[in-house]
């Protein structure tokens, strides 16, 4: 098997909005969320890519996770840390790749975090931001486009959440 990951398709190709998108929800279905009953709905947002918030809004329409309807939430981080409500999955787009925008959510979520308990499960594309929970990490195996996990043991404990066995599959080498 041979990762290339340094191939300049793997962050052109739009597949990678269906790869996400899968992730999330395959996510939300499996993890055990604590607290949760006490939600109205499952809130996904999604913060730098409008496009995986379409995806997203488009596939998951009518459905629901954990017995929740799903409620796609698109944002910039300049929206995030305007934000006072919480989600129950906050994914930050674009951290991957250029260091200003790393910069930028980084302070999007520490202000957003300050105004009141937030437990979303922090979610990164691919670089690591204070506080994220899980980065999902782009990685070419052979012609297939793929993810692997790199995941915060202690943030995800503080949250009672522990990554499903399914995923533990797929972290990152």
């Amino acid at each position: 098997m041979r990762v290339e990951a340094d191939d300049p398709e793997i962050d052109r190709s739009p597949i990678w909005a269906i790869q996400y998108r899968r992730y999330l929800y395959l996510l939300g279905r499996e993890m055990f969320w604590p607290e949760l009953a006490a939600r109205e709905s499952f809130r996904i947002a999604v913060v730098g890519w409008p496009d995986l918030a379409e995806n997203l809004s488009s596939k998951l329409d009518g459905r629901a996770i954990a017995g929740l309807p799903v409620d796609i939430v698109p944002l910039d981080a300049a929206g995030l840390a305007t934000e006072r409500g919480d989600f129950t999955v906050l994914f930050l787009g674009g951290t991957g790749g250029d260091p200003e925008t790393n910069v930028e959510m980084q302070q999007a979520v520490t202000r957003w975090n300050r105004k009141g308990n937030k437990e979303a499960l922090i979610i990164t594309d691919g670089g690591s931001i204070s506080g994220f929970d899980l980065i999902l990490r782009r990685r070419k195996v052979g012609d297939e486009p793929q993810l692997c996990i790199v995941q915060d043991t202690e943030g995800l404990a503080a949250k009672g959440m522990t990554l499903p066995v399914p995923f533990l599959q797929k972290l990152c080498p």
